[in-house]
């Protein structure tokens, strides 16, 4: 039975992505896209990668969707070009090409995999119990360091490049008892995760993501008006200021302990929890302001 759900589950995904890619309609394609994120996420979760499928469901579902859908709704419709099947078939022998590719990359990895031992060896010296959370916040810190800077130049970017802004009035009245529901919850369920995240799946990232889906009812209902210069700018203050205490923390360290992002003894949990606190914030507020668009007034 086990075999037959992975079966469906994995036949599943592939049908909702051909799907995504072949649909005549733009939002029929985004919704194909989000019905494979969460199958995705559940096959992360057959895999034994909870993290992961939590991050797969919120991020690149859930905020991934809603960019889309926005994006769909904003974009113009261009009339349909014929492909020729010379472009066809090319397409087809690249993304052979790139299987392959994959394939031979997956079966060169050794079956017996050599960092899960060596995580477990240092995992008391991490500060936290979750091997995840130690690699991305501790061990491999820097990693995370620089998915953080990503999401600064995305916001960089956005505040340089004046767009449209979405005008989510006409939404209001509607949304407004959706929102009183669904923003409490967001901020009950984000700092579980964020809590948990220590010694259990969750953290910074899937708090975020959840958090900024209250964000985005409170945009929807008309509650958050970024156009104000206060809200937007404590919006603005609050997305920006991830990578600046990350960095300072990193700073910190170094001057602590001569090693960045090296944690004094005894207080790594502490250095954690902290920078984990600021970063769920600091996300929420980046999808938001991601999805909202620019603040700034396009030149006419």
């Amino acid at each position: 039975m086990t075999l037959l759900f992975d079966a469906l589950l994995a036949v599943g995904i592939v049908g909702v992505a051909v799907a995504a890619l072949f649909a005549n309609d733009r939002f029929a394609a985004v919704g194909a896209f989000m019905v494979m994120g969460f199958l995705v996420a559940l096959s992360w979760v057959r895999l034994g990668a909870p993290d992961v499928a939590l991050a797969e469901a919120a991020i690149g579902a859930g905020l991934t969707g809603a960019l889309l859908l926005r994006s769909a709704r904003r974009l113009r419709v261009e009339p349909k070009m014929c492909q020729s099947r010379w472009s066809v078939a090319a397409s087809g022998l690249i993304s052979i090409g790139f299987a392959g590719l994959l394939y031979a990359a997956i079966t060169s990895v050794p079956t017996v995999p050599a960092y899960p031992p060596l995580v477990a060896e240092r995992l008391g010296e991490s500060g936290v119990s979750n091997p995840v959370t130690a690699v991305l916040l501790n061990f491999r810190a820097w990693d995370t360091l620089l998915e953080i800077a990503v999401l600064f130049v995305a916001l960089v970017l956005l505040i340089v490049v004046p767009v449209s802004r979405v005008r989510p009035a006409p939404l209001g009245e509607m949304v407004v008892p959706f929102a009183k529901v669904v923003v409490p919850l967001s901020v009950l369920i984000s700092g579980h995760l964020l809590w948990q995240g220590a010694d259990a799946p969750g953290g910074a990232f899937q708090a975020g993501a959840v958090l900024a889906g209250g964000g985005l009812a409170l945009v929807l209902a008309g509650a958050m008006r970024l156009k104000k210069p206060l809200q937007g700018g404590i919006l603005r203050a609050t997305a920006l200021s991830g990578l600046a205490v990350f960095g300072a923390a990193a700073v910190a360290t170094a001057a602590l302990t001569g090693h960045l992002l090296g944690y004094p003894d005894g207080q790594a949990k502490i250095w954690i929890l902290g920078i984990e606190a600021v970063l769920t914030l600091a996300i929420a507020a980046t999808l938001v302001l991601l999805f909202h668009g620019s603040v700034r007034r396009v030149p006419k």
